[in-house]
């Protein structure tokens, strides 16, 4: 049988040049830098609108008459930078495990040719709704709204919060 290699093929050669540009280097100091990936939400600017729609104003209207108002929060925003419109839900809902809580959280909305149905946000659960209105202030760049009240989980024990709400 015929050898297909000599041993001269795996032998270093030392007149071969590199595979790649000896003056190109890596800078660690951009790769680490905060701005030379994607932007966060909150660092693009984005002018949040309280702004609610045909289902979330039947909503926003039934909880401000059970639980009080400013129980429950819909805010929407162009980002310019991705040409996106984003929507944020603050309110009232119920956890995985079935408990009543607050919940923040966002969602980027699809082109307006596809806005037949718009899926549920992401986001986090919150014992009351002043952490989740922070929560969403620090994190998304939302003002911080003037008519947040101290509900509390406990204030959710007698109110029934549709399923859709669910986490």
């Amino acid at each position: 049988m015929k050898n297909l290699f000599s041993i001269n093929d795996f032998a270093p050669q030392k007149n071969k040049e590199l595979p790649f540009d000896k003056e190109a280097s890596f800078d660690i100091e951009r790769a680490f830098d905060k701005d030379a990936g994607r932007k966060r939400i909150k660092d693009r600017g984005i002018h949040w609108v309280e702004k609610y729609g045909e289902r979330s104003d039947d909503l926003k209207k039934r909880f401000d008459k059970i639980i009080g108002p400013g129980s429950y929060y819909r805010f929407e925003g162009k980002d310019y930078t991705t040409n996106s419109d984003y929507f944020i839900v603050i309110g009232p809902s119920i956890t995985r495990a079935g408990q009543k809580s607050f919940f923040a959280g966002i969602k980027k909305m699809p082109p307006e040719y596809k806005r037949k149905k718009i899926y549920a946000p992401s986001g986090k659960y919150f014992p009351n709704i002043m952490a989740a209105v922070s929560y969403a202030s620090q994190k998304w760049g939302l003002p911080y709204p003037q008519d947040v009240q101290p509900y509390s989980s406990d204030t959710l024990t007698n109110i029934k919060i549709p399923r859709r709400l669910k986490g």
